[in-house]
C-alpha cells in the first residue's frame, strides 16, 4: 500500500515537472476558446447542408427501420443506464449520513441491512487548493446535494491563477460546471455513476457548453476511499475536459483529501496536485 501511494505521488510530480516549463496557458486557453465559434459555425453549416441532404433521399421503408432500431437502442440504453429496479437490489440501497457511519458502509447501505438509514437529504461539501508550480495555482470548490439515493446535483468551481511573466501580472481564468449525477451502481464498498450537465467558462470568455463524465468511489478499509472522475465537454466547439483521482481519509462527518487533477482547455493542459478537505452535512 505504501509503495503504491508513493509511485502515484511519483508520477503526479513527474507530470507537473514536465509541465511547469510551459506558460501563459490561461491566455492561450482564453484565445483558442473564443476563436473557436468561426470553425464551429462552418462545420455545423457544412454539416446541416450535408445532413438535410442525406435525409431528403430517405423512402419510408427505411424510415420505419430506423425508427425500429432508433427503439431497441433508447430500450437497451435506458435499462444500461438507469437499470432495473425490479431486478437489481442494489438500486434500492439507502444513502448513509456520511461515508462509514456505521463503520462499514460508503455512501450507500443496504436497505435491508441491520445498519440501515433512511436518509432522505445529504450536503457533501469539498473545497481543494490546487498547485502545479510557483507561477500556476488554482481553487477547487465542490457542492453535492442529494436529495435522496436516487440522485444528486452537483456544482464544481474552478479558479485558476497563473503570472504571466511578459506583461508582469496575473491572469485569471473560472471555470464552473453543473451536474445532474446518478450512481448506476450502489453497493455499499463501491459506487459507479453518470453525470450530465454544463461547463461555462468566465472570465474573457463568458462561454457555455454541454458536458458528460463518469465518476466512482472505492470504499477499501475502514475511513479510507479513494474517489475518481472524468468528465467531457466542448465549449464553441474545443475541449474543456476534466479528470481528477484522490484519496480520502473520513473523520467522521470530515475528511482530508489528496489527488491529482488535470485540466485541458483548448491545446492547454493544466496538472495539479490537490490537498484539501470537505464536510458532510
Amino acid at each position: 500500500m505504501k509503495n503504491t501511494i508513493n509511485i502515484i505521488l511519483f508520477l503526479m510530480l513527474f507530470n507537473i515537472s514536465l509541465d511547469s516549463f510551459s506558460q501563459e496557458k490561461i491566455e492561450k486557453s482564453k484565445k483558442e476558446v473564443n476563436q473557436g465559434s468561426k470553425n464551429h459555425d462552418h462545420n455545423r453549416r457544412n454539416h446541416s447542408h450535408g445532413s438535410s441532404a442525406s435525409f431528403e433521399s430517405y423512402d419510408s421503408f427505411q424510415n420505419v427501420i430506423f425508427r425500429g432500431v432508433a427503439q431497441v437502442f433508447i430500450f437497451v440504453t435506458y435499462y444500461a443506464a438507469i437499470g432495473n429496479y425490479e431486478g437489481e437490489d442494489h438500486l434500492h440501497s439507502n444513502l448513509t449520513y456520511y461515508p462509514f457511519d456505521n463503520g462499514i458502509s460508503g455512501n450507500y447501505v443496504n436497505a435491508d441491512s441491520v445498519f440501515t438509514s433512511m436518509r432522505f437529504l445529504r450536503f457533501d461539501l469539498e473545497d481543494k487548493f490546487l498547485y502545479s508550480n510557483e507561477s500556476l495555482f488554482g481553487n477547487h470548490l465542490k457542492f453535492k446535494i442529494r436529495p435522496f439515493q436516487y440522485f444528486y446535483l452537483q456544482t464544481d468551481y474552478f479558479q485558476l491563477r497563473e503570472f504571466n511573466k511578459i506583461h508582469g501580472k496575473y491572469s485569471d481564468l473560472s471555470l464552473f460546471a453543473f451536474n445532474l449525477c446518478y450512481d448506476r451502481i450502489r453497493f455499499e464498498r463501491f459506487n459507479f455513476g453518470w453525470t450530465l450537465g454544463l461547463n461555462y467558462l468566465g472570465n474573457d470568455v463568458m462561454k457555455a457548453g454541454f458536458s458528460y463524465g463518469l465518476n466512482t468511489d472505492l470504499f477499501i478499509a475502514k475511513n479510507v476511499s479513494f474517489y475518481s472522475s472524468m468528465k467531457w465537454s466542448l465549449i464553441n466547439n474545443v475541449y474543456v475536459n476534466e479528470f481528477e483521482i484522490q484519496g480520502k481519509y473520513h473523520l467522521r462527518k470530515c475528511f482530508l483529501s489528496l489527488g491529482y487533477e488535470h485540466l485541458k482547455i483548448g491545446s492547454s493542459n493544466y496538472d495539479f496536485i490537490a490537498l484539501g478537505g470537505g464536510i458532510y452535512l
